[in-house]
């Protein structure tokens, strides 16, 4: 569908002043849209030759107003995401030639609702909100554990796929509603779902939808550097991914790496989750057992974007929010994509979390959650980390490292947020 095109220009050239903004309606669902749906503009038609388009998109207010770039939104298209819900979208094509360059801009959408997508945003911090989340996935969170101590008033639970379900099917995956997180939704509590996504682990239900292939057939080359029973996943293949593209094509292994994994992300949607935290994207920067670069296969950045993109569309398609978990140096690329993002220690390896390193600010900017977890392990103080979290509107939380209940100290307590 196009969002809109342009009208012939009139001016001398490319550089005019005083240049009205063109106004069309928009067709298709455009006036109406909902998160998950791909919005396409147009070069449009001018005149005096232009050399070259450019082009990106903004949210606005809900009247279209107070409009600020979309980070990473560049192309021709641009899917929804949770992030744009109560906000419109509008698209800004630039044309340069040889006195410059001049930007038109089209109408803005009707407001986005995450209705059709299903797609439930996040709480963020903001707007008489407070965000304060609880992070457990070593073991199966108990009733108690929402209604009373610290963690009742977290408005946002991160708990593991497997330990949250009530039944699973032949796949071994969840096939049903989880008590635990109707239970979290009634006790007006956003519910994350944690997937192991980038790894093979041993013990896990369904790890008979996994090749040996994916993971190197267990050899020592793939094994996690300090993780005995852990295999890294053979991800090259979603290098030319790109995110809602049907033309897209993955190769090698990343086929049944993408069957299973796409198993895993239905079973959360089957429980009612309202996101996944995918985890271990950052193969690349992590030696194997070994001591070989890329987790052993040598992978690389633009093949982590590539599954990044593939892991987004897909949780969005089963109305699924996502968040991305660390890999700082893909947020550029991500943060059009994902709906908040999860770091670890950001604070206790000076990154710092707030600018540069992990680039969380680029999610605060777009009104996305940014859950930070230090640990107890580490020393860590929530005196020594949460001013600066705080500060720069994280939501951070003391965690022991093995996340298992024990140690649960939020920066903040968590305020004014209904489940919708």
């Amino acid at each position: 569908r196009d969002l809109h095109s342009f009208p012939t220009r009139r001016s001398s050239d490319l550089i005019a002043s005083g240049h009205a903004k063109y106004h069309s309606g928009f067709v298709g669902t455009a006036a109406a849209p909902t998160v998950g749906e791909v919005l396409t503009t147009t070069q449009g038609t001018w005149t005096n030759s232009p050399s070259g388009y450019a082009y990106a998109w903004k949210d606005c207010d809900s009247s279209g107003a107070s409009c600020s770039a979309i980070s990473g939104a560049t192309n021709i298209t641009y899917t929804i995401v949770s992030g744009d819900v109560g906000h419109t979208i509008a698209s800004f094509v630039t044309a340069t030639n040889s006195s410059g360059s001049t930007t038109q801009e089209s109408n803005p959408t009707g407001v986005v609702t995450s209705s059709g997508g299903g797609v439930v945003a996040p709480p963020h911090n903001g707007s008489g909100v407070t965000v304060q989340w609880y992070w457990q996935i070593a073991a199966t969170i108990t009733t108690s554990q929402i209604t009373t101590g610290t963690s009742s008033t977290a408005n946002i639970f991160d708990t593991d796929e497997f330990a949250d379900a009530n039944s699973s099917g032949s796949n071994g995956d969840p096939n049903a509603p989880s008590t635990l997180v109707s239970d979290l939704h009634a006790a007006n509590k956003y519910s994350i779902c944690y997937v192991e996504a980038c790894a093979y682990q041993t013990g896990f239900p369904d790890n008979a939808l996994f090749a040996a292939a994916d993971y190197g057939s267990s050899a020592s080359q793939y094994q996690m550097a300090g993780y005995p029973t852990e295999w890294w996943f053979d991800t090259r293949g979603f290098a030319s991914y790109v995110y809602g593209d049907s033309n897209s094509v993955l190769t090698g292994a990343a086929v049944n790496i993408a069957a299973a994994i796409a198993q895993r992300i239905a079973g959360c949607a089957a429980e009612g989750q309202d996101a996944i935290e995918p985890d271990d994207l950052d193969g690349y920067t992590n030696l194997s057992n070994t001591g070989a670069a890329g987790g052993g296969w040598g992978l690389t950045q633009a093949e982590a974007a590539g599954y990044e993109a593939w892991l987004a569309y897909t949780a969005h398609t089963d109305g699924l929010a996502i968040f991305q978990k660390n890999d700082g140096a893909n947020t550029s690329v991500d943060v059009s994509h994902f709906d908040g993002m999860i770091i670890e220690e950001c604070n206790h390896y000076a990154d710092p979390c707030g600018s540069g390193g992990d680039n969380a600010q680029l999610y605060t900017a777009a009104s996305k959650p940014v859950l930070n977890a230090e640990y107890t392990q580490d020393s860590e103080t929530t005196g020594a980390f949460c001013p600066a979290d705080i500060s720069a509107g994280l939501t951070g939380a003391l965690f022991d490292v093995n996340l298992a209940g024990g140690t649960d100290s939020p920066c903040q307590t968590g305020s004014g947020y209904t489940y919708p």
